[in-house]
């Protein structure tokens, strides 16, 4: 074909066009996605995903509505990733204190609640707004800066403890299982010093309040007030009554110090107990190589490429109870902190653990024995 000056060059100029469009195709098309903070933290699996959610809360607090519109995409796809990315951040950030100091930690809340307040009015972002000032904007952490403040216990109650005194001069057993972060039942045996030997033994419920706890009865005529004072050991005191309104023989007296024997809780079944002793160990994520839980001595230790993010007390239910939220009547752990979280107790073998966070992601956590 023989072309005319003008059309050649027309046919250069469109033939160089198209060259350009498919070049400039060929590059979009080669150029990897980007993944956004979101995408990233609803990939992550388990619950050990705290860099991820600090990239979201970094994206929040630069642009609260665009995340709040993330939130709402996911809430709508039936996904419960919002709920996850909160309890992260306040149990994995905001509540402990290896992250960072009290005030770093303090002002961060500020910042993330301050954030999400003008959101509680609109109408498309009032539920999730309405979440994060209520749950974050309540944590106490400004509480930790004052000098009067009560310490929460470090260490689970749970155990057997034992007191002896010297040439049979009497003693005692203490059978603990903590219920809650504050409360905790027992069963007290003293047995009195030589020649008679005389016994006692009380039982009840006990309030905690921070490491020390009272208990009172009227159950044998009279007052009796008894005190806990947890540490490395025990430290019962009776502060009102005496051996017989206490319920005891003729000079016995619960005081004194009882060493911890065992954390193991006294209470529990048989097959229970045999549960809890598998559990204790450290496991390490199938999901997340940089993961590792470690449970023993009724602690909850989370580990993540090599730093530990978190020891809570963890306590173990045959049952788990109904404030761990609807659907969880089976056994679980319970690990308290100012807010309490649970984890549903899917499969336990010698080898193998899946866990399964109450009200988190809903995705299912595997372990193997490390």
């Amino acid at each position: 074909m023989i072309f005319t000056q003008n059309q050649y060059f027309m046919h250069n100029a469109i033939s160089k066009a198209l060259l350009g469009l498919v070049l400039m195709f060929s590059i979009f098309a080669c150029t990897p996605k980007k993944t956004d903070a979101w995408d990233a933290f609803t990939a992550c699996p388990g619950t050990a995903c705290v860099e991820e959610a600090l990239a979201v809360t970094d994206a929040f607090l630069e642009n609260p509505e665009a995340i709040f519109t993330r939130f709402n995409e996911s809430a709508e796809q039936g996904n419960d990733h919002p709920v996850g990315w909160l309890y992260i951040l306040r149990d994995s950030v905001l509540l402990n204190s290896n992250y960072a100091s009290t005030e770093k930690r303090f002002d961060l809340q500020q910042l993330i609640v301050e954030a999400a307040k003008p959101y509680q009015e609109n109408a498309k972002f009032a539920d999730m707004a309405k979440s994060i000032v209520d749950e974050i904007g309540q944590l106490a952490i400004a509480s930790e800066l004052e000098d009067d403040v009560v310490e929460p216990a470090s260490e689970p109650f749970s155990g057997t403890y034992e007191f002896e005194l010297p040439n049979k001069g009497g003693s005692g057993e203490l059978l603990v299982s903590q219920i809650s972060a504050d409360q905790f039942k027992f069963k007290l045996t003293v047995v009195g010093g030589k020649p008679a030997h005389n016994q006692g033994q009380m039982e009840g419920t006990a309030n905690i309040m921070g490491t020390t706890a009272d208990f009172s009865t009227t159950e044998f005529g009279g007052s009796c007030k008894l005190s806990f004072d947890f540490g490395d050991a025990v430290k019962i005191t009776t502060l009102e009554g005496d051996p017989s309104t206490c319920g005891f023989g003729n000079g016995v007296k619960a005081d004194g110090v009882y060493r911890r024997t065992s954390f193991a809780d006294p209470f529990l079944s048989a097959a229970d107990a045999k549960k809890v002793k598998m559990l204790q160990g450290t496991w390490q994520s199938l999901d997340d190589p940089k993961s590792v839980v470690k449970i023993m001595d009724g602690k909850y230790i989370e580990v993540y490429d090599g730093k530990e993010l978190s020891s809570l007390i963890c306590l173990y239910y045959a049952k788990c109870p109904e404030d761990c939220g609807p659907n969880s009547a089976g056994p679980c752990l319970k690990v308290t902190a100012q807010d309490d979280v649970c984890y549903s107790l899917v499969s336990l073998t010698a080898t193998n653990l899946e866990l399964s966070q109450i009200g988190g992601t809903g995705n299912t956590n595997r372990y193997k024995r490390k």
